[in-house]
């Protein structure tokens, strides 16, 4: 398993992020992902010399008493202090991922078992002078930033392009907005990450970017 999470190529890999908000979210995980890393190896070393150093060798048990007030303090504040930095990036990067008023192109995805469909309502700025309705393949212009409008015609969906943003459901009776942008033509490829029955594991996407003239 941890071979297979060595490739390089690997088609959805959030550590290669091809757009501002694959970026945003990269650049955050960069952040807390050493922290979580070093907090890890320290919590598990101090948790594997207590139990070797305080085995059960046969010895009475010894006198309890209460804990010193100077751990009892410390070790809450530290954690606190990690979360409040992790938080204050947190915050800020959800935000700046939910903006939509800069977007510049609206495409309606509908999640349904077990396929996307695509309608581009009219906008003629990008040569849509009617709309289309198509499934299977996004195609965007790059360089744009692309409002998708998401919901279901039966039960929740995930919509998730890795190297283009986070997850974003499609809810029934709802919509949800996911703005994405790439910065290169390429096929970008996706699935569905919420469990929406027998065909689940089949129902994936893919973005075509295009340049603007093609």
């Amino acid at each position: 398993m941890v071979l297979a999470g060595c490739a390089r190529n690997a088609p959805q890999d959030v550590f290669q992020p091809k757009g501002p908000n694959a970026d945003l979210i990269n650049d955050l995980q960069l952040l807390v992902f050493p922290m979580a890393g070093i907090v890890g190896v320290l919590v598990l070393a101090f948790a594997a010399y207590v139990f070797w150093r305080y085995r059960d060798k046969g010895q009475p048990i010894p006198t309890q008493g209460h804990g010193k007030p100077v751990a009892e303090i410390t070790l809450p504040v530290i954690p606190a202090l990690i979360l409040s930095v992790v938080g204050v990036f947190t915050f800020r990067a959800v935000f700046d991922l939910a903006e939509t008023k800069d977007t510049e192109m609206v495409i309606n995805v509908t999640g349904q078992q077990w396929w996307w469909e695509y309608d581009y309502p009219v906008q003629e700025e990008f040569g849509i002078t009617q709309p289309i309705i198509t499934s299977g393949q996004l195609v965007i212009p790059v360089g744009t930033k692309v409002m998708l409008r998401q919901t279901s015609r039966d039960v929740i969906h995930s919509y998730w392009i890795p190297r283009l943003n986070g997850k974003r459901d499609a809810v029934p009776g709802r919509v949800h907005l996911n703005r994405i942008e790439a910065d290169e033509p390429g096929i970008y490829a996706g699935q569905c990450t919420e469990f929406c029955g027998l065909s689940h594991a089949n129902m994936r996407m893919e973005a075509v970017a295009l340049s603007k003239e093609d």
